[in-house]
């Protein structure tokens, strides 16, 4: 098998869309060096008797059956050390314990199972089968038991762990029982200078430093640019060290880069999770609510809205909370972006490995593929999981020349699973992972041509049977319409008031770190000219934009857009520097990371003053989740409705909740100094808005987000000294009663002796 930056026969640069494996002289090489000339227990069989077929066994092949053997034990002992931590989690009830042996698991023992058995799968093919059938048996079996509804989850898992622990029995008999089982069981042992070296070094010590300065931070609570103010300087030194690391890791092994970039999203994602203790987007919470409804009623009606329509992930988070019994659905929201950002790096590992063969190459582009996603699609949500789904069967069919223990027809069966699950989870994801097969299919780059049929027919089908949701969602108006690619509109501003400069330098820092990730593709491609692929990759980059062409999605299409494209142009990117290991390849790439990491700095977190939940947003919106009816009115005294952890459920109709805009005209926004007279006519207005509606007046409620606030204030609509002026005189009232204050959050409802207002 050529190298990277060689020239195959034809002209064209080798390395583009190799497969993992390519057969050479009768053996399988990988893209790490490694060869498998065969299974052993073939040759044993076709050998005659075990003394001689012992004998002819090549050392090759010996070492290939060797490592295969040693990866399903070691699978298969994690599955069992999985099932041992969930049992102690009920002895020493501990609910976080269980659940995370719970996911471990599902992906390394229900996900992994398909391929336990084969005798040929490399490793990296069985981890990235494993992430995507165990998150995609969760996705569509969750969905099966919520909207039948048929809500036994305790049966389920035990069906579908028995089904796994049955095929890890078998294997692990098969490999014990076979002739040289002993050298594969002796063949386990740790190797200290596999792992020492400079990366590796690098990282550890960054990994060591970073973690300190984020238990040093303690408790923040975000501001502009949120922990990084208040971060010591050494958490910035760790975070250097592992990106040294990771640039140093010009080894054939994976362990040294991986092992980088692990820590590097580690720390980008547990240390605001561990300071902040909140969910970093109001969404997450909405979408907790809604797992948490599901935890109570066991079921959803798919005709209530596009949330219970599309819920697969939320049904499939609530079957694994149910299993574990974990009720503090928050927390795993909140750290959520790190579960979900791990599961991407091994699946986006194993799609550039299809691309590059080069490990070196493959990391650093999964490393620029994590500092470019700024995009903020990384949040306890659907999204978060459709992205590794759709990435995982760009990965599967990529291969041309077929996996080693994945038959064909295999791929296509795990590639409908995939789909199932992304039809139930996703009303746009499908289409983009559909439209980019189409695009290889055209340049012929993969195979079989029908493929883009089986990833979206599911999706049709079911897009068919929740039309009606569906229909507020599509507009022939918005056919070619340019402002569907403008992200979401900040608002009106009533008065003329400037912008905070962390708002143009977090946009300015995306789209700075998307151009260095097009340069890289960009220069890729002109290295790359006469390659089909190449060009079949940059053209895949422009699906997801067709699509919000056709439908903005709320102007958040952009967005997705921006998320499915990363992956292919760090994939051209790959191939703008020779695959040769040099040291100014090395700093090319070190200073191209050393920027990404700044503009991901500012991009992610400039705006955390209300991008993070507060606690006492939270609080107040569960006491109107506890008292309120569905039929209950909500009205938000910011102009910023957006920054608050609303629910799915409550109101359960749109138009009950109520805008700023809504109840005032533009005269009295402009008020600076509003008076109680002013609030009272509010209660006023707002009563008057509900009798014209319908009717529902006993339930007017409001709340005055200190997060909101801090939204209105970055984006210039409203001065906080208003927005304060306004709570102030909402206090005063007469016409508002105080149901809950804390921490500069305030819940009011309009009193009872309130009617509208006489008209003259």
């Amino acid at each position: 098998m050529m190298t990277d930056g060689t020239r195959a026969p034809n002209g064209r640069p080798a390395g583009w869309l190799q497969p993992s494996f390519t057969r050479t002289n009768g053996a399988y090489r990988n893209g790490h060096g490694g060869d498998h000339r065969g299974d052993l227990s073939e040759v044993v069989r076709s050998a005659g008797p075990r003394k001689a077929a012992v004998a002819e066994v090549s050392p090759k092949t010996l070492s290939a059956a060797r490592k295969t053997g040693l990866n399903r034990l070691a699978l298969s002992a994690i599955f069992a050390f999985s099932l041992v931590l969930f049992a102690e989690g009920f002895v020493v009830g501990n609910d976080v314990l269980r659940l995370v042996a719970l996911t471990i698991a599902l992906i390394f023992g229900v996900g992994t199972a398909p391929l336990q058995l084969s005798e040929h799968a490399s490793l990296s093919l069985r981890l990235g089968v494993g992430v995507l059938v165990g998150l995609s048996v969760p996705l569509v079996v969750g969905s099966v038991m919520a909207l039948v509804p048929l809500w036994h989850p305790v049966i389920a898992a035990v069906l579908i762990g028995a089904a796994a622990i049955s095929v890890h029995a078998v294997a692990c008999r098969r490999i014990l029982s076979g002739p040289h089982w002993v050298v594969i069981v002796r063949s386990a042992r740790f190797r200290p200078e596999n792992f020492l070296n400079a990366s590796v070094a690098c990282t550890l010590v960054g990994t060591i430093v970073w973690v300190v300065g984020m238990v040093a931070t303690g408790h923040v609570v975000p501001g502009l640019f949120g922990f990084l103010p208040k971060a010591p300087v050494y958490w910035y030194l760790g975070l250097g060290l592992v990106v040294a690391g990771i640039v140093l890791a010009r080894d054939v092994r994976e362990f040294p880069a991986a092992f980088g970039c692990v820590s590097l999203l580690a720390a980008l994602t547990l240390t605001p999770s561990v300071v902040y203790g909140w969910p970093r987007e109001p969404s997450g919470v909405k979408h907790a609510d809604l797992v948490q409804n599901i935890l109570q009623a066991h079921y959803l009606n798919r005709g209530a809205g596009i949330y219970q329509a599309y819920s697969g992930f939320f049904s499939g988070v609530a079957w694994l909370c149910d299993i574990a019994r974990m009720s503090n659905i928050i927390g795993i929201a909140t750290y959520w972006p790190f579960i979900i950002g791990l599961l991407g790096i091994v699946i986006l590992r194993c799609l550039v490995g299809q691309v590059t063969s080069s490990v070196y190459r493959a990391w650093l582009a999964v490393t620029m593929i994590i500092l470019a996603n700024t995009v903020g699609q990384d949040y306890f949500s659907p999204q978060s999981v459709a992205f590794v789904l759709g990435t995982g069967v760009f990965w599967i069919m990529l291969d041309r020349g077929g996996f080693p223990g994945l038959s064909k027809r295999g791929q296509v069966y795990l590639v409908a699973l995939v789909s199932c699950a992304l039809a139930v989870t996703h009303e746009l994801t499908p289409y983009i992972v559909g439209g980019v097969l189409l695009i290889l299919v055209i340049f012929k780059i993969i195979r079989p041509r029908y493929i883009p049929i089986v990833v979206l027919v599911p999706a049709i089908l079911w897009a068919l049977l929740n039309r009606n949701d569906l229909s507020g969602f599509l507009s022939l108006q918005d056919l070619g319409n340019l402002g569907n690619f403008s992200p979401p509109a900040a608002g009106t501003t009533v008065q003329p008031m400037p912008r905070l400069p962390a708002v143009a330098e977090s946009s300015e820092a995306l789209v700075f770190g998307f151009l260095i990730v097009i340069v890289f593709a960009c220069v890729g491609l002109v290295r790359n000219i006469r390659s089909r692929a190449a060009w079949a990759f940059m053209v895949s980059t422009g699906s997801a934009v067709v699509l919000v062409a056709a439908e903005p999605y709320g102007n958040e299409g952009i967005f997705r857009a921006a998320l499915f494209s990363l992956p292919w142009l760090a994939a051209v990117g790959t191939q703008m520097l020779p695959g040769r290991r040099s040291w100014w390849t090395s700093a090319i790439y070190g200073i191209a990371v050393v920027c990404l990491v700044g503009t991901y700095l500012i991009s992610e977190f400039g705006l955390d003053n209300f991008n993070v939940v507060q606690p006492g947003d939270y609080q107040a919106m569960q006491i109107y989740q506890d008292q309120a009816s569905p039929d209950s009115y909500m009205f938000t005294l910011n102009d910023a409705d957006g920054a608050l952890p609303a629910s799915v459920t409550k109101p359960s109709n749109p138009v009950h909740w109520v805008a700023w805009e809504t109840l005032l005209p533009v005269a009295q926004q402009k008020n600076a100094h509003p008076t109680v007279q002013d609030a009272d006519t509010i209660a006023q207005e707002y009563y008057q808005f509900a009798q014209t509606n319908d009717g529902e007046t006993n339930e007017l409620y409001a709340i005055w987000s200190p997060a909101a606030a801090n939204y209105a204030v970055d984006y210039g609509l409203q001065p906080l000294s208003e927005a304060d002026a306004w709570r102030n005189a909402i206090i005063a009232s007469p016409d508002w009663s105080l149901v809950y204050s804390s921490d500069g959050s305030y819940l009011f409802r309009v009193a009872p002796d309130v009617r509208a207002p006489k008209k003259p």
